[in-house]
């Protein structure tokens, strides 16, 4: 212990030191504080358990929460019986077959130039303007005698606002570049018609020869003709959108997609057992050892693991219990789940797995209230755990303060100490020195007398 009074002790010869303030200090702090620590180091060990359970609570109930959700069951899968014909399906597509014939499909124009030797090689002998059609529209590209395919090329894309892009293809040979024109889009409506309207006509320069007509789509959805400009069609089916990418014939089917469903419930299966592994352990206590878990005693954690046990063992008026779809508990007491019993029941009705699952908008389902229960500890403002964690924090709060108290009047005491140790010190070293004096004088009177 520091102290500007140094010399405490020296007169009492160690009586009154520091050593011995520290060591009074040292069982009053063993007394009044140490306990203090110790119930504040086991409040942030419950503080922090209590996280992780909250967290491990949360994820099981991500998947309680997405089982029990009808998006859930509205997902949806599609295959096709060539892979010349796709489908795209989003959630909640009416569950049908279909088939999709293809005759032709849906291209886009193109056109190509004679052949040029240089990229720089020009084609009009005076100023001219080339006129493009498609779609209905006229774009025009006016040109020099001075300018190159290569110029002519860099003109086109922006002078039919993107309708028709160009471009220089090097085919080899003494005279290797052609220009090439394509219309951005598919269907008849976007043939390109070139024409010039100067005396030196250009197009004809060009030599433009079409090498790909426009075309429309044309299929058959189940026998019945349709034509589309474009090769993929959105409007025949809601929520479905078919992409032709071969002149085939395909079967179609749109189902309900299972895997997103098995899937929730292996993870369901996963959490379920990091939780109740987490709450055995917390919870335990060894008569043997006498071990205890840092939650042992502790009624919101007990409740939270007797509740998790119990929902998973209900039956519900129709007698259907959770084993029936796969899922169920081993000797071990950890969950298993048998992806060939599910499978087997959503093909054969999985309209009654989702009304087990979910419910039917008048009952709940299993997963509808396992949910809600798992709700009921970790909703952050009045669930059961999230009411104990605000507990542990008030606690910890009012014992740090307790702390700062008692080590502040531990403090006063042992400086009013040190004070009075200080003082009784000085006494005892005046008295000390006056009786060696008086000693002194006795003995050279003693010694007097006698000699």
């Amino acid at each position: 212990m520091a102290s500007a009074l140094s010399s405490l002790g020296l007169g009492s010869q160690g009586a009154l030191s520091y050593k011995v303030i520290d060591q009074l200090r040292a069982a009053d702090n063993k007394i009044m504080i140490t306990p203090i620590d110790n119930k504040i180091s086991k409040n942030k060990t419950k503080t922090n358990d209590l996280s992780s359970l909250i967290t491990l609570t949360a994820s099981l109930k991500a998947e309680t929460s997405t089982l029990s959700s009808e998006t859930s069951y509205l997902k949806r899968t599609a295959t096709s019986s060539n892979t010349g014909v796709s489908v795209s399906v989003k959630d909640g597509t009416e569950i049908q077959d279909f088939s999709f014939n293809v005759t032709t499909l849906a291209k886009r124009d193109i056109n190509e130039s004679k052949a040029f030797t240089k990229e720089s090689d020009t084609f009009a002998s005076a100023n001219d303007t080339i006129n493009f059609n498609i779609d209905g529209k006229n774009y025009t590209v006016d040109v020099l005698p001075t300018d190159s395919i290569k110029t002519f090329k860099g003109k086109i894309f922006d002078a039919t606002n993107g309708k028709i892009t160009a471009s220089l293809l090097n085919v080899g040979g003494i005279s290797p570049y052609k220009l090439v024109l394509k219309s951005t889009d598919t269907g008849v409506n976007n043939a390109i018609t070139v024409t010039s309207a100067g005396i030196t006509n250009g197009t004809t320069n060009l030599g433009l020869t079409n090498i790909q007509p426009a075309a429309d789509l044309h299929a058959t959805f189940n026998g019945v003709q349709i034509t589309r400009t474009t090769n993929t069609v959105s409007d025949l089916i809601t929520g479905a959108t078919i992409t032709a990418n071969d002149n085939v014939n395909s079967n179609i089917s749109i189902m309900q997609d299972t895997s997103a469903i098995s899937d929730s419930i292996s993870s369901f299966v996963t959490r379920y057992n990091s939780l109740m592994s987490n709450l055995n352990e917390s919870t335990k206590y060894d008569v043997k050892t006498k071990v205890t878990g840092i939650f042992q005693g502790t009624s919101e954690v007990k409740s939270l693991k007797s509740d998790i046990s119990r929902y998973l063992l209900s039956i519900d008026p129709n007698g259907r219990s959770l084993s029936d779809y796969g899922v169920t508990l081993n000797s071990a007491g950890n969950l298993e789940f048998d992806k060939t019993t599910f499978n087997n029941k959503m093909q054969s009705s999985s309209a009654d797995v989702e009304n087990f699952f979910r419910g039917d908008g008048k009952t709940n389902g299993f997963f509808t209230n396992y949910n809600s229960m798992l709700s009921n500890y970790i909703d952050k403002n009045k669930g059961i755990l999230t009411r104990y964690n605000t507990e542990l924090s008030d606690e910890q709060k009012t014992l740090e303060k307790s702390k700062v108290t008692e080590t502040a009047r531990l403090d006063k005491k042992y400086a009013t100490m040190v004070k009075k140790f200080a003082a009784y010190d000085s006494i005892i070293s005046k008295l000390t020195s006056s009786f060696q004096s008086l000693s002194m004088q006795i003995s050279s009177m003693i010694n007097g007398k006698n000699g």
